[in-house]
């Protein structure tokens, strides 16, 4: 009977021990399922992360790249602008020196030939009383016709030519000369200011 009862503990023990073991390797088994799965999960997010920061570095490239090219443009039109304005500049203040004492009364008396009673000139107030007393001397008959010379603070060096009753004036303004004259400039500086 005790070893009936020693095969009986032993057999309990095996039936124990096995079933330990099988329980133990089931776990085992589900836990590296579990493990597996979580890797995955883990490379599923850790591609669509890099994914996202490709994109994400591939559109600020995009938009660094533009806004280098956008600041190249503007550069670029502010250097043509201030060199244009420079040339402008320099053709107003040249064209203001011309337009200066007799000069300014022949190229007057020039261009208002013929019928002056419906005229007047408007030149900057500083040419204004001089111009008076050329004409008036010079150009005594001009004046007579009735040629009336007004100061006008829109003009700072040559003249222009009026309809007395506002309908219309021909500019020969030192600003109007230069902005006529900035198309005949230089081919090389055409080609800068391109």
């Amino acid at each position: 009977m005790e070893q009936q009862i020693q095969d009986l503990i032993a057999s309990i023990r095996k039936d124990g021990i096995e079933s330990a073991k099988a329980e133990s390797e089931r776990m085992i088994a589900e836990a590296r399922k579990e493990a597996e799965s979580i890797v995955a999960q883990a490379k599923a997010e850790s591609s669509r992360i890099l994914s996202e920061a490709a994109e994400g570095a591939k559109l600020e490239k995009t938009s660094a790249e533009a806004s280098v090219r956008q600041a190249a443009r503007d550069a670029a039109l502010s250097v043509k602008r201030s060199i244009e304005e420079k040339y402008t500049s320099i053709l107003r203040d040249a064209a203001s020196e011309a337009m200066k004492g007799d000069a300014l009364a022949s190229m007057i008396a020039a261009v208002i030939e013929g019928d002056i009673s419906s005229k007047a000139v408007e030149v900057s107030p500083s040419d204004a009383e001089a111009l008076r007393k050329t004409l008036s001397g010079s150009f005594a008959d001009t004046v007579r016709k009735g040629l009336e010379v007004r100061p006008s603070a829109a003009i700072s060096a040559g003249f222009r030519v009026v309809e007395k009753d506002g309908s219309g004036y021909v500019d020969y303004s030192a600003d109007e000369c230069a902005k006529l004259l900035m198309p005949y400039l230089s081919d090389s500086l055409r080609e800068i200011l391109a």
